[in-house]
């Protein structure tokens, strides 16, 4: 299964911030939109990070956090651990479990096409499991469509 087949399923939607944001901006979104990583931009619309909750957990608040910024904290663009849309699943498994994060953003041709979680590839693992399972249960049972009715 490729890395398209989860963004078809889930959706394109990426949730953004402005790299001058402040950091408890950020937490509020984390909490209004349920996701753990936002794509940082720039004025002018250009990425420039990403922010993920670990980020915030990782960030020293001993000068307080109410005007902290996101470009203070975010891993900048050059930095970012990307992924394709034709790039298999396994492929982006074997990276979060390398790299040890949770997120990855997916481009095509410079172009971010949406971002995918630990979640995602999960849920697409379990589904494609299941999906097996019942084809062999079928099969054992006997429940397999007839020839006459299949179109070549």
């Amino acid at each position: 299964m490729k890395i398209k087949n989860i963004l078809k399923n889930k959706g394109y939607q990426v949730f953004t911030i402005n790299e001058n944001e402040r950091v408890c901006d950020a937490a509020d979104k984390f909490t209004k939109y349920k996701v753990g990583a936002l794509i940082v931009m720039a004025e002018k619309d250009n990425i420039t990070g990403i922010l993920s909750e670990r980020d915030i957990l990782k960030c020293d608040f001993t000068h307080g956090m109410a005007e902290r910024k996101v470009k203070d904290i975010m891993t900048p663009a050059e930095k970012m651990i990307v992924t394709t849309p034709d790039d298999d699943i396994q492929y982006a498994m074997n990276i979060m479990t390398e790299k040890r994060i949770k997120h990855l953003p997916v481009f095509s041709q410079k172009k971010l096409e949406g971002i995918i979680s630990i979640g995602d590839l999960v849920k697409a693992q379990l589904d494609n499991i299941e999906f097996e399972a019942k084809t062999y249960l079928d099969y054992i049972l006997g429940k397999l469509p007839q020839s006459e009715n299949l179109e070549y």
